[in-house]
């Protein structure tokens, strides 16, 4: 069922890869600025996180979620090691275990809502380098938007309704 409130945003970065995927667009972002760290908030089923981890082989992802059976198993653990580093809970009270000024991404797709995604901007903000890059996904759906529009001000739409802070 295809939500009604969603809005319409529309694409400010000119990019000519798939247009429906934010694995690719990641990855770009990832490749063009030689980045090794990254934080997923929301990982679900880790469609993105391994896409990412096979294709990108000297990057690390913390991948946080609530459930992270989703995504983590022992085939998993073995196939990526210690390049995928799962924290199980809720965003906001488990950024304490990344420390600050050591992340070059965090892509936040967690929890939708806007109070969520303003914990998140505000936890995980600090936890990036100097030149990091702030993302996340959704950028269409009303709670998202107020908070990145509120914290960030600025900020372009890539594919899939990735927003990335400039």
């Amino acid at each position: 069922m295809k939500r009604q409130d969603r809005l319409q945003v529309p694409m400010t970065i000119n990019w000519e890869g798939p247009k429906n995927t934010r694995r690719h667009f990641l990855e770009h972002l990832i490749k063009v600025n030689n980045f090794t760290t990254m934080v997923e908030i929301g990982v679900r089923r880790g469609g993105t996180t391994f896409h990412l981890l096979d294709m990108l082989p000297n990057l690390t992802i913390y991948g946080i979620d609530t459930d992270i059976r989703q995504f983590y198993n022992n085939n998993i653990k073995e196939k990526y090691k210690d390049r995928l580093i799962p924290i199980q809970g809720y965003s906001e009270l488990v950024a304490d275990q990344i420390p600050n000024n050591s992340i070059d991404l965090i892509f936040i797709d967690g929890n939708h809502s806007y109070e969520y995604v303003y914990k998140d901007i505000v936890k995980y903000s600090p936890k990036l380098k100097t030149n990091g890059i702030l993302t996340g996904h959704d950028i269409d759906y009303p709670g998202v938007n107020k908070a990145v529009t509120e914290l960030i001000g600025k900020f372009d739409v890539g594919p899939n309704n990735v927003w990335v802070k400039i």
